[in-house]
C-alpha cells in the first residue's frame, strides 16, 4: 500500500513539471476550460485609449525591439501617444499593465 502512494505521489508531482505553470489552464465551476491569453496589439492600444482617450497612440514595436525591455524579459507593446514627449507607454501584454517608459531604461508602472 505505501507504494502504491509513494507511487501516485510521484506522478502527481511530474505533472507539474510537463505542464509548465506559464502555460496552465483554468476550469471554471460551469466546467469550461479558460487559457491565459496575451494581449493583442490592438487590445494592448485599446487600454491605452481607455487609459487617456484625449491622445492617440502610435504603435513603435514589440518588446523585442528595445534592448532595455529584452534584457527585462519583457513581452508587450510601446506606444508613443501623438503628442510632443518622448516618454512612452509599454502594455505588458501578459498582465495588461501600463508603464511610462524610455528606451534608455526608465519604465514606471503607471498608478
Amino acid at each position: 500500500m505505501k507504494k502504491i502512494i509513494m507511487i501516485l505521489c510521484v506522478l502527481s508531482f511530474s505533472l507539474f513539471f510537463i505542464n509548465p505553470l506559464e502555460k496552465l489552464t483554468f476550469a471554471i465551476e460551469d466546467n469550461e476550460i479558460y487559457e491565459k491569453q496575451e494581449l493583442t496589439v490592438e487590445q494592448a492600444k485599446e487600454l491605452l485609449i481607455k487609459f487617456n482617450d484625449k491622445v492617440d497612440y502610435i504603435y513603435q514595436g514589440d518588446a523585442n525591439d528595445f534592448e532595455y525591455l529584452k534584457s527585462k524579459n519583457l513581452q508587450g507593446y510601446v506606444f508613443l501617444p501623438n503628442v510632443d514627449t518622448d516618454i512612452g507607454y509599454f502594455v505588458d501584454k501578459e498582465t495588461s499593465n501600463i508603464y511610462f517608459f524610455h528606451p534608455s531604461g526608465y519604465l514606471e508602472l503607471v498608478k
